[in-house]
């Protein structure tokens, strides 16, 4: 049994279209695997930025900037389970995110006020940036 050049064609324009759904379907899926970690960044991103901006602010509201601390700090604990989740597990991650805690620590021990929150937040945004230099 032959078969005609046309329908050669047809199947092979079938195979093709199939083939390029596929791989669409793949590339989606592997995209998304990302959006939780890109997510929680993006929340913490957020979160610095407001502290930052209640920090400078002229009526700091310290119990304001220290939630949002809390909140970077919440984020920084759940990050070693979120990466993993997609395969990422490096001790050089795990050492810069134990300092990033430990600079948002400072800006929420007790008495700390906005100068400190201040101070602490530079300390905080130093800590992400090597995290982002050696771990990219």
């Amino acid at each position: 049994m032959t078969m005609s050049g046309g329908r050669a064609l047809a199947l092979l324009g079938v195979g093709l279209f199939i083939g390029a759904i596929g791989a669409f379907m793949l590339m989606s899926t592997l995209q998304r695997r990302h959006e939780v970690p890109r997510g929680s960044m993006a929340l913490m991103q957020y979160h610095m930025g407001q502290a930052r901006k209640t920090a400078r602010s002229t009526s700091c509201d310290t119990p304001v900037a220290q939630r949002h601390l809390q909140r970077m700090r919440a984020l920084a604990e759940d990050s070693t389970p979120i990466f993993a989740a997609i395969g990422y597990v490096d001790a050089t991650f795990e050492r810069r995110r134990d300092g990033f805690i430990e600079e948002v620590d400072k800006g929420l021990a007790p008495g700390a006020d906005c100068a400190v929150i201040g101070t602490a937040l530079k300390q905080i945004a130093d800590a992400c940036e090597a995290c982002h230099h050696d771990t990219r």
